[in-house]
């Protein structure tokens, strides 16, 4: 599940004192002076695929400095160094740093052969440099976005950053295995599609890949699903059941936690197998953080296939103070056992309230069921949305905007979209800036399919700064969205509230 801070990439080959000669060797040919101390701490540093904030708590020092010194000194001086010694424009980056190095280390050592090599690469990277340029920015984000969703710790990478990941990936095989997804994946719009097929058919051109060898190995992806799609007949579920924690002030958030596995048998003389999930006793206790919960959500996955096979459906629920957290916005990762690729999903809550037996019999579950139709075969419309009574009860209103000004408001418009059976609620929780919210929110909806809210609202959340304080009340760090499928719902007859504790 989502934590946004940067992760440890992997270390050098070399050992740390002969990659920090080498770096040494290629700078002083361009300026006598060398490297100063603090970028030596970095080369060393990036060397051990530490991040900016390992390296300043090892070293005593700030991470938002040492960011400052590689990007605006270290990497141009680098990129000055290499682009000399290698004749052709290179640019330094700390993502390509490791491999720029090497490759320059295998070229020195061992001459032609290698720096063919390079020279390959060199011309992959023109391959996709001529696909960014035919994207603008708005297409870039969003491939972006989608391309991170198949590649593990890549949380906070750009579009050239991502790029150069997919480039520098050891096997070419995985790097068109990517490029073959993207051209199968829903989000994927048909302009976009027919720049990644171009990319794609150059670089078989390059690396003398045949058509034989290229279906060969798309053929091995046996499902290319990018989101959990809506079958009609799911007999296996995990029931997550997340709730806020009250803990002292100025702690980190904690949360009380429990699963149950579901698994529905096709057989009317078999009963359903329901499953209070054990939590690892190395781990179980009372409350839980954010990184608990992903290390015990992880395992608890693997153990539900296990029990259920792949057809298993993930779903979250949590009670009325929904609305005073923030999980909703964090992530879980779900990895391609045959591709070793990792889908990101964002946490899509439940109110508990839809599980109850009053619900389902009242009136309110069938205009649910209603409106979920509608609004998967139309556009989403905010031209007249409120969140009035009159016109939240119009068969027509498909969504609402939780937008408001106090607290109260908020939870009693979510109550409003339940009563009403409004399948979805997008909203902030940043009360001061209602009108600016209600209207970015209106503008980031118009006219899209609901196919498409989760990586609009990804992206939303990712354009968030790390740093609460340069934009405290940017959309991105309140965005609430709540989309309940009523036909990806745990059987009413079988699973209730009360079943949920």
């Amino acid at each position: 599940m989502g934590n946004r801070k940067p992760k440890s990439k992997k270390p050098s080959d070399l050992n740390e004192s002969d990659f920090l000669g080498i770096v040494m060797q290629l700078v002083i040919k361009v300026d006598n002076k060398g490297l100063s101390d603090i970028q030596k701490i970095l080369v060393n540093g990036f060397s051990q695929g530490l991040t900016y904030d390992e390296i300043a708590e090892k070293n005593y020092l700030n991470s938002e400095n040492l960011r400052k010194e590689a990007n605006k000194k270290l990497f141009p001086l680098i990129s000055k160094a290499l682009t000399e010694a290698m004749k052709t424009p290179i640019k330094v980056q700390k993502t390509n740093f490791i491999t720029l190095i090497e490759h320059w280390n295998a070229i020195d050592n061992k001459g032609i052969s290698v720096e063919n090599s390079f020279v390959k690469s060199k011309t992959k990277i023109n391959i996709f440099t001529e696909l960014k340029n035919k994207l603008s920015g708005q297409q870039q984000a969003e491939l972006n976005l989608i391309i991170k969703s198949y590649l593990p710790d890549n949380d906070n990478a750009n579009f050239e950053e991502i790029i150069d990941k997919i480039i520098n990936l050891p096997d070419d095989k995985d790097l068109l295995r990517i490029l073959f997804r993207l051209t199968q994946d829903s989000r994927i719009n048909s302009y976009n599609r027919s720049y990644i097929e171009q990319t794609i058919q150059e670089l078989k051109k390059l690396l003398n890949i045949t058509d034989t060898d290229y279906n060969a190995w798309t053929a091995e992806i046996t499902e290319i699903n990018p989101e959990p799609d809506n079958r009609e007949n799911i007999n296996n579920y995990l029931c997550i059941k997340i709730e806020e924690s009250k803990s002292q002030v100025n702690t980190s958030p904690e949360y009380k936690f429990a699963a149950w596995f579901l698994q529905l048998n096709i057989s009317q003389s078999q009963g359903n197998n329901y499953i209070h999930l054990p939590v690892d006793s190395s781990v179980s206790k009372d409350v839980y953080t954010q990184k608990d919960i992903t290390n015990i959500l992880t395992k608890i996955i693997e153990d539900c296939h296990e029990r259920g096979g792949a057809n298993l459906n993930i779903e979250f629920f949590t009670d009325g103070k929904l609305l005073y957290t923030n999980f909703e916005s964090w992530e879980y990762n779900y990895f391609d056992s045959l591709t070793q690729l990792k889908r990101v999903y964002f946490v899509n809550v439940r109110s508990l309230m839809r599980l109850e037996n009053r619900y389902r019999n009242q009136p309110v579950y069938q205009h649910w069921k209603s409106r979920w139709e509608r609004l998967t075969t139309n556009s989403i419309d905010t031209q007249t949305v409120t969140n009035s009574e009159s016109y939240l009860c119009q068969e027509t209103t498909l969504w609402s905007n939780l937008c408001a000004s106090t607290q109260e408001d908020l939870e009693e418009f979510f109550k409003r979209s339940l009563k009403y059976g409004i399948p979805l609620a997008v909203g902030s929780r940043c009360h001061a800036q209602e009108t600016i919210h209600r209207t970015e929110i209106n503008t980031l909806l118009q006219n899209i399919q609901i196919n498409q809210l989760s990586t609009r609202v990804q992206e939303v959340r990712r354009q968030s700064p790390d740093n609460l304080e340069d934009e405290p009340e940017h959309l991105g760090h309140h965005l609430l969205c709540f989309l309940e499928d009523p036909n990806r719902m745990p059987p009413f007859h079988y699973l209730t509230s009360q079943h949920l504790g």
